[in-house]
């Protein structure tokens, strides 16, 4: 198989060649891969071998308070907070042809590759959470529920205007950032994720023609079941040390596609490339069979992570993850 065709099956439940190999990377970090500052995306995946590559071209803005420190930039609290503050959700005009220029130039570019195109995208979920920070999330939950639905519906139309323009220029699929859990469950309650949130994405899902995955840090298991029902085709990234990917295979396997899991809080940034082996074994083991997996980081590759251990985990798929798996 080609990583194209590889990604697509595990995206489709099906059992590709090998377990496909995915993810996201900071810039730094990938100059220290490949030991120089000008490359390709096409470059970068063949070093590695990742299956994919991506652009980041409609990913929707928050409107928030930002801060910078020491050359990260931080969220602070969000800048909607009634219906006067709403005309400070502006977007990138959907209709405007040249706003797709850019993904249209690096599709047809790479198009020959045959590498797997995936478009980063933010559907609005957390552009509410980070628009209308925390607290105010909270207090219009209780005093303004309508305040939500009006920021949500932008989001959601500007997406839709968005999608339907770029479903047919060559993105074999979407993930979309859309946070809502922390470590311990999710932000909001079940209850108010199904009644506010899950309608809107599915009006999202109905106008989206490719597969589209949703990332969503923290333990989400509470609302699986919600979340599967907006329409997705696959979890990222399971955060090992809130949720169990063996489990999550076991009951949700056989429905979603599931990527990533690979630790971030030790086995990449402080452990061993042994360690970073061992653990990569142990996530195709538990996830691999039957196909449905993509092997990644439990988040994305910052420049923190230890550089030998990022090679650790290149080697480790592709030692570990052939088909049929034989991991005795």
């Amino acid at each position: 198989m080609k990583s194209r065709e590889r990604i697509l099956a595990a995206i489709d439940l099906k059992q590709p060649d090998q377990v496909p190999f995915a993810d996201y990377v900071e810039h730094e970090m990938r100059k220290k891969i490949m030991v120089k500052e000008d490359f390709t995306e096409v470059e970068f995946a063949t070093t590695i071998g990742f299956d994919a590559i991506n652009i980041d071209d409609f990913v929707s803005p928050v409107f928030c308070k930002r801060r910078q420190l020491n050359g990260q930039d931080y969220i602070l609290d969000g800048l909607i907070k009634t219906d006067k503050d709403l005309n400070l959700m502006v977007f990138p005009d959907p209709t405007d042809e040249s706003f797709y220029d850019p993904a249209k130039r690096f599709i047809e570019k790479n198009a020959d590759q045959d590498l797997a195109i995936y478009a980063i995208c933010r559907f609005g979920i957390s552009g509410v959470n980070y628009s209308m920070g925390i607290d105010g999330l909270s207090y219009a939950l209780y005093e303004n529920p309508k305040l939500i639905d009006k920021v949500l519906d932008r989001y959601v139309e500007w997406n839709c205007q968005v999608l339907e323009r770029i479903n047919n220029i060559g993105i074999d699929f979407i993930i979309s950032y859309d946070n809502i859990a922390y470590n311990n469950g999710p932000l909001v309650f079940p209850q108010v994720f199904r009644e506010i949130f899950v309608p809107k994405i599915k009006q999202i899902d109905d106008v989206c023609r490719v597969p589209w995955i949703t990332h969503m840090d923290g333990n989400i298991m509470p609302i699986m079941e919600d979340i599967l029902s907006m329409g997705v085709s696959g979890v990222h990234p399971i955060e090992p040390n809130c949720m169990d990917l063996k489990t999550v295979k076991e009951i949700y396997g056989d429905r979603v596609c599931l990527w990533g899991n690979i630790d971030l809080r030790y086995t990449l940034t402080r452990g061993t490339p042994e360690e970073v082996e061992k653990e990569v074994k142990q996530r195709i083991a538990e996830a691999g069979p039957r196909g449905g997996y993509i092997l990644g980081s439990a988040n994305g590759l910052p420049e923190y992570c230890k550089l030998e251990n990022i090679w650790a985990m290149a080697r480790a798929v592709k030692k570990y993850g052939k088909y049929p798996l034989d991991l005795k």
